[in-house]
């Protein structure tokens, strides 16, 4: 997912430093879900909980869900994350633009300060108006099962689209070596042609 999808369905987005990891038990005997306590240095993007994360935030990893990121202790990441309305705990995804910082460029840190702008500049009602509009259409399912239905749907979307253009590009090399092909094939006949009539 490029950086500009994963800032547009992330709930909060952020570079921090791992200060803190916690092995909780999950359950199962040979499974652990992991609590990283995260020191939080600068905030893109911030939706649902105003003022809670400002210095300190804490993202769950569970090996039981297949697309959870688990982080390293004192590596500094940027991170696009969900929260969890339940826990008003954070979790991110491998398919998102999460990663250590020092593997950010700065034309994308660019990328992600015009985002921020965009994102500062949108009117108040714009970002309130769907989160309210799900919540009454949905009222008896729990708004994290909402987000993350859309977001998969926006995931398979996105994944289509891709595969769309691979396939077209797989196709249109597979016609330039057919080509190339038939040409040399022709080329061959028509050199043996040419020895055999002189």
């Amino acid at each position: 997912m490029s950086i500009q999808e994963s800032f547009k369905h992330a709930d909060f987005v952020f570079t921090g430093k791992v200060n803190d990891i916690v092995q909780i038990p999950s359950g199962f005997k040979t499974s652990h879900d992991y609590l990283s306590k995260i020191q939080i240095g600068k905030i893109y993007k911030s939706e649902a909980y105003g003022e809670f994360y400002k210095r300190e935030a804490v993202l769950f990893s569970s090996p039981l869900r297949s697309c959870d990121l688990f982080y390293e202790k004192n590596i500094e990441y940027l991170i696009f994350g969900y929260i969890e309305p339940d826990t008003g705990l954070l979790y991110s995804e491998f398919c998102t633009y999460t990663r250590p910082l020092k593997n950010v460029t700065k034309d994308e840190l660019k990328i992600l300060q015009d985002l921020e702008k965009e994102y500062l500049i949108q009117d108040e009602y714009a970002v309130v108006k769907p989160f309210i509009e799900d919540f009454e259409l949905e009222t008896n399912k729990p708004d994290i099962y909402i987000k993350k239905l859309k977001r998969k749907a926006d995931l398979a979307e996105s994944r289509y689209e891709d595969l769309k253009t691979e396939n077209r590009n797989l196709t249109i090399i597979l016609c330039i070596l057919l080509g190339i092909l038939v040409l040399g094939i022709s080329f061959m006949f028509g050199k043996r042609k040419f020895r055999t009539k002189y």
